[in-house]
C-alpha cells in the first residue's frame, strides 16, 4: 500500500517536477522580499503584493498540483557535488492534505491581515516574516528527507519568533523567548532521531521505515514525536502556547494555531505511521506505543480543556483550547497505532480533525481579533452586548463555536465522531486500560462546549460594558477572511464526504485493512450523511447538555477559578522557569555568560566596522561611488563569470 515512487509530470505541459514541488516555497520566499522592499513605498501596494502571493501559492498547491500529479506522489532529489547530503522534494497524499489546508487558511488570514495591521515601523517586518514563514512552514510539508525537514522545521521556529515578538514589550519578549527555547530544544530532540535513524538503517527518507530493532525503533520514535510535540502543543511541553498566542497580532495567533502547530501534528502522523507502524515491532511492544500515544492525547485533551474555562482573556482562552483539540488529533494516531491494520478510524478521524482545526480555530481567532480592534479588550468579562455592533463577526464567532464543540452540522462534529468510534474500537481491546477513556472524551468535549460558550456569551449577549472606540464598521477584508473559513467550517460539516474524499489518498498508502477503508469510502455516500447516526448522534447531544450544566455551575457557583491556587510545585511554567534559570547560573558558574558575550562581541564588531567603512568612504569618496554604479556591477559580474569559466576549463583539462 506504500507508494512513494517517483511520478512524472505530463510532459507536454513543460513544467519540470522540480519546479512544481519547488513553487509553492519560492513563490512566499520571493513575495517576503519584495513586500518588505515596496512597503517602504507604499503599504497598500505591499498588501495587494501579499495577497496576491498567497493566492498564487494556493492556485499552485490546490489547482496546477493536482491536475499535473494524479496520485499527488512526486518525488524529487537536488544532487549538488559541494552538498553533503541530496535534499529531497517529496510530495505524498497525507503531506498533500495538510499543505492545502495550511495554504488556504494562510491566505484568508493574509487578506484579514491587510486591515488589521495599523502601519508602523515594524509593519514591513511583519510581512516579510509573515510569507517567510508561510515558506518555511509549507518546507516542512514537502521534505523528502529528515534534513530538509529539520532544516526547514528550525526556519520556521525563527521567523516565527519575529511574529510573536512584533509588539517588542516585555510580555512578548518572554513569550517569545519561550517559544524559541522550546522550539530549539524539540528540534535538537528531532535531530537526534534523525541521527539515530540515519546511523541504523543508512536513510533519512521520510518513508516507511524497516529494519529497525524494536528498542530502537521506539527511541528513535519518543524523540521525534517529544520534538515534533513541542510545536504541536503536546502535554506536556505546550506551556509555550498560551503565552505566545496571547502576544502575538491576531492574525499570527490564527496561523500560529490553525497552521504552524499542525507542523508538529504532521511530524507526529510521519513519525508513527512510518517510523513505529511497519517496524516489524512484536504485538506487546506495538500496543504499549499505542496505549501510551492514546493516554498522552487524552491527558492533553482534559488537563487543556480545563485551564481554558479558568481563563478570562479570550486568546488565552482559545491557545488552551488549541492545546486540547490537538489532544484529540493525537488520540486519532494513538487508536490507529494501537489497532494496527483495523486503525483506518482512528487515522481519518485524526487527519480530518487536523484539517478541522485548523479552519475553525482560525476563524474563532480571527473573529476575537475583530472584537479587540473595535474595543481595545481581550477580557471576555469585560465586554458584552455587542452582538448589534458586530453582526458579522457574532455569526462568524457562532459558526467557530458549534464547530469547535462538535455541534452536528458542523465540520467538528464529523472528526470527533470518527475518534469516538475509534476509540470505542480500542476501548473494546484494551479492556480496563482504557476503560475511562471514552468518559475523559465525552468530558473534554463538554468542557469545550462550556468555555467556548462562555466566549460568545459573555462577549455578544447581555449588558454592553466596554465602548466601543474604533468607530465604523469592520473592514470588508476582515469579514471576507472570516467569511470564508465560516463557509468551509460549513460545507464540511452538511458534505463530510468532501473531507474524507480528500483523506483516502492518504489513508490508501497505509498497510490498513481494505475492509477498514471500504468502510470509510462508504461515508462518501450521501455526501457523507452515513455519520449522522442515531448513535453519533446522540452522544454530541449529551456533550452538549454535560456542557451546558457545567457552564451554569460555573456561573451561578463560581468554579473554576482555582488557577492561583494551584501548587507552584505541579506548575510547568514554574519547572520551565527554574530549567531555564539552571542553565543561566550554570553559564555564570563557569565564567562564560555565552549570550551576553556574542552580544557584545557583535556590537563591537559593527561599530569598528561602520567606523572603518566611514574612515574608507571618507578617503576613497570617488572609486566608492564609482563601485555603486551601473557600469561597475557590469564589470563584477564580467569578472565573476570569467573566473568561473577559468576554473571550469582547469577542471575539464584535469580530468
Amino acid at each position: 500500500a506504500y507508494s512513494f515512487g517517483e511520478s512524472m509530470v505530463i510532459d507536454n505541459v513543460g513544467i519540470q517536477p522540480a519546479y512544481l514541488l519547488l513553487a509553492p516555497i519560492a513563490i512566499p520566499l520571493i513575495g517576503a522580499f519584495l513586500c518588505y522592499l515596496i512597503g517602504h513605498y507604499s503599504a497598500r501596494l505591499r498588501n495587494l503584493i501579499a495577497v496576491s502571493i498567497t493566492a498564487l501559492t494556493l492556485g499552485v498547491v490546490g489547482i496546477l498540483i493536482p491536475h499535473l500529479i494524479s496520485d499527488l506522489t512526486l518525488q524529487v532529489s537536488f544532487e549538488h557535488a559541494y552538498l553533503f547530503y541530496t535534499p529531497v522534494l517529496a510530495l505524498n497524499p497525507l503531506s498533500y492534505t495538510v499543505l492545502l489546508v495550511s495554504i488556504f487558511v494562510w491566505m484568508l488570514a493574509t487578506v484579514y491581515c491587510t486591515s488589521y495591521l495599523p502601519e508602523e515601523s515594524r509593519t514591513n517586518r511583519f510581512y516579510f516574516f509573515w510569507l517567510f514563514s508561510l515558506s518555511a512552514d509549507l518546507g516542512v510539508l514537502l521534505s523528502g528527507d529528515f534534513i530538509t525537514l529539520y532544516a526547514f522545521f528550525e526556519l520556521l521556529t525563527l521567523s516565527a519568533f519575529v511574529l510573536i515578538n512584533h509588539e517588542q514589550k516585555r510580555e512578548s519578549m518572554a513569550a517569545a523567548k519561550k517559544y524559541l527555547f522550546l522550539g530549539i530544544f524539540g528540534g535538537f530532540l528531532i535531530l537526534g532521531g534523525i541521527a539515530l535513524l540515519n546511523n541504523a538503517v543508512g536513510s533519512i527518507a521520510v518513508a516507511p521505515v524497516n529494519g529497525l530493532t524494536e528498542p530502537l525503533a521506539l527511541l528513535i520514535a519518543g524523540c521525534m514525536i517529544l520534538g515534533f510535540g513541542v510545536k504541536a502543543g503536546m502535554y506536556p511541553v505546550h506551556i509555550w502556547l498560551p503565552d505566545a498566542h496571547s502576544v502575538a497580532p491576531t492574525p499570527a495567533s490564527a496561523v500560529l494555531s490553525g497552521v504552524m502547530i499542525k507542523i508538529g501534528a504532521y511530524g507526529i502522523f510521519i513519525t508513527a505511521l512510518f517510523i513505529l507502524f511497519p517496524t516489524g515491532l512484536s504485538e506487546l511492544a506495538a500496543s504499549l506505543s499505542g496505549l501510551a500515544v492514546i493516554w498522552i492525547g487524552l491527558i492533553t485533551m482534559i488537563s487543556a480543556v480545563f485551564l481554558a474555562l479558568m481563563q478570562t482573556n479570550s486568546k488565552r482562552m482559545l491557545a488552551y483550547h488549541s492545546i486540547s483539540q490537538m489532544g484529540f488529533i493525537i488520540l486519532g494516531i494513538g487508536c490507529a497505532l494501537y489497532l494496527g491494520e483495523g486503525g483506518a478510524l482512528g487515522f481519518a478521524g485524526g487527519l480530518f480533525h487536523l484539517v478541522n482545526h485548523a479552519l475553525f480555530k482560525a476563524l474563532l481567532f480571527l473573529s476575537v481579533g475583530a472584537v479587540f480592534l473595535r474595543t481595545q479588550e481581550l477580557d471576555m468579562y469585560r465586554l458584552g452586548g455587542l452582538w448589534k455592533a458586530m453582526p458579522a463577526t457574532a455569526a462568524a464567532m457562532a459558526i467557530g463555536v458549534l464547530a469547535i464543540s462538535g455541534i452536528p452540522g458542523f465540520n467538528g462534529f464529523v472528526s470527533k465522531a470518527l475518534i469516538h468510534h475509534a476509540l470505542l474500537d480500542a476501548q473494546h481491546i484494551g479492556g480496563w486500560i482504557l476503560l475511562p477513556a471514552e468518559a475523559i472524551f465525552i468530558i473534554a468535549c463538554a468542557g469545550t462546549v462550556a468555555s467556548t460558550g462562555k466566549l460568545i456569551l459573555f462577549t455578544f449577549t447581555g449588558e454592553r460594558k466596554t465602548p466601543i472606540s474604533k468607530t465604523g464598521r469592520t473592514p470588508l477584508p476582515m469579514k471576507a477572511g472570516m467569511a470564508g473559513l465560516s463557509v468551509a467550517v460549513i460545507l464540511l460539516g452538511i458534505l463530510p464526504g468532501l473531507g474524507i474524499f480528500f483523506i483516502l489518498p492518504a489513508i490508501a498508502m497505509m498497510p490498513f485493512s481494505w475492509q477498514d477503508i471500504a468502510y470509510l469510502f462508504g461515508y462518501l455516500g450521501f455526501g457523507g450523511g452515513a455519520l449522522y447516526t442515531p448513535y453519533s448522534v446522540s452522544i454530541a447531544f449529551i456533550e452538549v447538555i454535560a456542557g451546558v450544566a457545567l457552564f451554569f455551575a460555573y456561573v451561578a457557583f463560581g468554579w473554576l477559578h482555582w488557577e492561583k491556587k494551584i501548587p507552584k510545585q505541579i506548575s510547568l511554567d514554574v519547572w520551565y522557569s527554574r530549567g531555564t534559570g539552571a542553565l543561566l547560573s550554570a553559564s555564570h558558574i563557569i565564567g562564560v555568560d555565552l549570550l551576553t558575550r556574542i552580544q557584545q562581541a557583535t556590537l563591537v564588531c559593527d561599530s569598528s566596522f561602520r567606523n572603518w567603512y566611514t574612515a574608507f568612504s571618507m578617503k576613497h569618496q570617488k572609486r566608492v561611488a564609482y563601485l555603486s554604479s551601473f557600469e561597475a556591477e557590469i564589470l563584477i559580474i564580467t569578472l565573476v563569470l570569467g573566473m568561473y569559466l577559468l576554473i571550469f576549463l582547469i577542471g575539464q583539462n584535469a580530468g
